[in-house]
């Protein structure tokens, strides 16, 4: 028999703690007519402990009222996934996260006795594609007849934060806070200048001409080739926001055009022009709920996170693995903390989840901006690798799957991305820094023996000649030729149509939808939809998703001894690139590294 039909025959939780409390209350009966009184009185006890334990610890915790009210607060960083530490999640350091949100918010619209959702958004920081995903789910709710209402109530508000409130069937603003309606700006550091003043060169190879990767250390402004692929997306992120706007608040174009780019705009502004119900407080909204509800509890998002878990344990289910890929793509040896996509430890875990017979799909989140042309390529090793053993995988794009982030996934059953998603950068970059002239003005001279004039090409205390740079360069050009290739193989492409769509440049998730490079258009829920279809799953069988790796405790205490937010410092760096500030120990190691990388342009936006 197989493993998979031996877990179906497993009982549930419930059924286990049943069967034991009944074993040991039969047990104390027996040894009770047998005048066994101790064991017979020591085994009643275990029996009557073990439920009211499984009760008290499990069921009560578990349970919500009729007609209570989930209560949300988005403040700060964003995180992606639940993080691998147990102590960390205590000390909710990584709580709530985006997959946190995504279970909490999929459950409310199912719950029938649930009432309605509130949702508290202060300085919520978080990419507009990301965005995108909680207004769809909090729309969800919202269509399934519940009362959702958003308070935005930080000291000023992102068009990124009122995407995720337009979501709600209300909206609330502090009469204070000050909604930033500024239209959509992306664009980067140029550190040409300052190193040049600091005596240092940057020597640069991009396969093609869309590949800016690296321009924002050669050049002192951005390339029109790059600029005319921002230019392309900054529009599709506009007529986004501007066709939310029209389904959700329910006023013309022209209106919702207008608003996205009105300026700096009041909460008194704001109501005029449609963008919100009402200026307000969270108390407001407490206290309305509760004469709406009068016996009725807010409960809070852990608490429902318990309940939503509970009633998934309540039945057996077919297992779906969802694997993320979060931040930059290494090789070899990781950085000790941040965010990154090992290459080795990633594909590792696609490997496992394609050889457990229990797992009957996978689902792979990409959020990752790229990087290492050989860890990229080891996890595409692994999902074709899966796809050949007849384990379907679906990816699903979060704010950015480019260069090697798209790498990773172009080799799955199917892609899904926002449309907002930044995504593409189909090409190859090259950086090397000399330090030379800078540790010479400094009084620090070098010098080799050598067996080759090429011998010390690689030192970073010199430049690169123009004949090693050209042979650098055929080098470059050849793995952008494995990349495109690989593109065509995936997408079903002919050679000249990965061209086109490749050559280095960035797209939008809508425009990418457009050219083959994805399949559909949604957020992680659609991807498992579709995972569930290509696994045969009929549509009246649930599903387990399986966070993979499952780390023992004590991975989990060497994890939790790594800060969980980053330093101000990265952080602040991070807003200027337009990055997590968890993603930069990665970064720092690849950019200072050098070498060819699939690495698409970071821009702030």
């Amino acid at each position: 028999m197989k493993i998979k039909n031996l877990k179906m025959m497993v009982p549930g939780r419930m059924a286990r703690v049943a069967m034991v409390a009944s074993g040991l209350a039969a047990l104390g009966l027996f040894a009770l007519d047998r005048h066994a009184i101790a064991v017979g009185v020591i085994a009643l006890m275990l029996a009557l402990g073990l439920v009211a334990a499984f009760v008290g610890l499990v069921v009560m915790p578990a349970r919500i009222p009729h007609g209570a009210t989930l209560a949300i607060h988005l403040r700060g960083t964003l995180r992606e996934h639940v993080s691998r530490s147990l102590i960390e999640r205590l000390r909710g350091r990584s709580f709530p996260t985006l997959y946190d949100l995504r279970n909490a918010l999929e459950a409310a619209a199912r719950e029938p006795g649930l009432y309605g959702v509130m949702v508290e958004i202060s300085g919520l920081q978080v990419g507009l594609a990301t965005a995108q995903e909680l207004h769809d789910l909090l729309a969800a709710v919202r269509r399934a007849g519940k009362r959702v209402v958003a308070v935005i109530d930080g000291d000023q508000a992102s068009i990124r934060e009122y995407l995720v409130a337009a979501g709600a069937s209300q909206i609330v603003v502090n009469p204070d806070t000050a909604l930033m309606m500024l239209g959509v700006a992306a664009g980067n550091l140029f550190l040409k200048n300052a190193l040049e003043k600091a005596k240092i060169q940057a020597q640069t190879l991009q396969w093609k001409e869309y590949k800016g990767a690296a321009e924002m250390f050669s050049r002192d402004a951005m390339s029109a080739p790059l600029r005319e692929s921002l230019e392309a997306i900054v529009h599709d992120w506009e007529e986004i926001l501007v066709e939310s706007i029209v389904a959700d608040r329910g006023i013309s174009a022209d209106r919702a055009r207008a608003a996205v780019g009105a300026g700096f705009l009041s909460a008194r502004m704001a109501r005029e022009a449609g963008l919100i119900d009402s200026a307000g407080y969270l108390e407001d909204i407490r206290n309305e709920m509760a004469r709406e509800q009068p016996e009725k509890k807010i409960v809070e998002l852990p608490r429902y996170l318990r309940h939503a878990a509970y009633k998934r344990r309540s039945a057996q289910h077919n297992r779906i693995a969802l694997i993320h890929g979060i931040g930059p793509v290494i090789a070899g040896e990781a950085p000790p903390s941040g965010d990154f996509i090992s290459g080795d430890a990633t594909a590792a875990m696609v490997r496992d989840a394609a050889l457990d017979d229990s797992i009957r799909a996978i689902v792979f989140r990409v959020n990752s901006p790229g990087g290492s042309a050989v860890g990229s390529d080891l996890v595409w090793r692994a999902v074709k690798e899966a796809r050949d053993r007849g384990k379907p995988v679906v990816v699903s794009m979060g704010d950015v799957a480019g260069s090697g982030g798209y790498y990773v996934a172009m080799g799955a059953d199917a892609i899904v991305a926002e449309p907002g998603t930044i995504t593409g950068s189909i090409g190859v970059v090259y950086t090397k820094f000399n330090l030379g002239n800078l540790l010479g003005s400094l009084g620090v001279n070098a010098d080799f023996v050598k067996t080759r004039e090429i011998s010390d090409a690689l030192s970073p205390l010199r430049a690169m000649s123009d004949a090693e740079l050209e042979q650098l360069n055929t080098l470059v050009g050849e793995l952008y030729g494995n990349f495109t290739a690989k593109v065509a193989q995936g997408r079903k492409l002919t050679p000249e149509q990965a061209e086109e769509v490749a050559r280095g440049r960035v797209w939008s998730g809508k425009a990418a939808r457009e050219r083959g490079l994805v399949d559909e258009l949604g957020g992680l829920s659609r991807a498992i939809e579709l995972a569930r279809i290509k696994a045969n799953i009929a549509p009246e069988e649930s599903h387990e998703l399986v966070p993979m790796p499952q780390p023992p405790m004590l991975l989990g205490m060497r994890v939790a001894l790594i800060p969980a937010a980053m330093p101000w410092e990265l952080t602040a760096i991070g807003e200027m690139l337009g990055v997590p500030g968890s993603w930069l120990p990665a970064m720092a190691r690849l950019m200072l590294r050098g070498g060819a990388m699939l690495l698409c342009p970071l821009f702030g936006v």
